[in-house]
């Protein structure tokens, strides 16, 4: 009879150490899975992320595409520039070039490029590049003279204005 209670003691002892070994797993797979759930929303928003930050990359790419098409032909427009300045504007034929020039103009404008403002304004080193500085009467930090137009295009600063600036 005694051994019948000790192999009933031992099956108990034996049932209470399968059914904690089946408690732990149950734990280890609750806490696997967790991390793996865990590990695969880092993922998802990891890879979401990623997503958004190339559509980003690839739309400012497109936008700036034209930048070094723009860079060469801005000294063609500044020539333009002169030669209106430096002829009779009644003759016809610089009134045809400066058709052309407008018309020109209006496709690069059209691209996103704009001319900074500077006769008059107030100087700022982030859109105007001061060549040569002058005592004058004006307030100080103003921009007396433009040498070169600058240019924006799609608001980054492609070529800053080179200017004369009062002290």
């Amino acid at each position: 009879m005694e051994e019948e209670k000790k192999e009933e003691m031992d099956q108990d002892v034996a049932e209470e150490e399968s059914s904690e070994e089946v408690e732990t797993k149950e734990d280890d797979g609750d806490e696997q899975y967790e991390a793996l759930k865990n590990s695969f929303v880092r993922l998802q928003a990891d890879f979401s992320n990623y997503k958004k930050r190339i559509e980003r990359e690839k739309s400012q790419q497109i936008r700036l595409a034209g930048e070094g098409v723009i860079m060469k032909l801005l000294p063609i427009i500044d020539d333009l520039d002169r030669a209106i300045d430096n002829s009779d504007e009644e003759d016809e034929f610089v009134q045809g070039i400066a058709l052309i020039r407008d018309s020109f103009l209006q496709v690069l404008e059209s691209e996103g490029l704009e001319e900074i403002p500077s006769d008059g304004e107030k100087f700022d080193p982030n859109l105007h590049h001061a060549v040569v500085t002058e005592e004058s009467d004006k307030e100080a930090d103003k921009v007396l003279e433009t040498f070169q137009k600058g240019y924006r295009l799609h608001d980054k600063v492609i070529r800053p204005a080179m200017v004369k600036v009062s002290k």
